[in-house]
């Protein structure tokens, strides 16, 4: 009598635990390991935008040396 009372709690409780965990390692897996403090290379892409800038004609010498001086810095 009591077994089939307890059945239904039996059965979803692991489910509970374990659908948030794999959600996490998801997430995580499709994050392909990216942290938010690669900061190098997006200073890389954007010395390469300015240097492509640069070579078009968009912005003058000036602009671009202080571009990577701050890149740098």
């Amino acid at each position: 009598m009591y077994f089939n009372q307890w059945m239904g709690h039996g059965f979803f409780m692991p489910w509970m635990i374990l659908f948030p965990v794999v959600c996490v390692l998801l997430f995580l897996m499709m994050r392909g390991g990216k942290s938010c403090h690669s900061d190098s290379k997006e200073e890389d892409d954007a010395l390469e935008i300015a240097r492509k800038r640069f070579a078009r004609g968009e912005i003058d010498e000036v602009t671009f040396e202080k571009i990577k001086e701050k890149l740098s810095a």
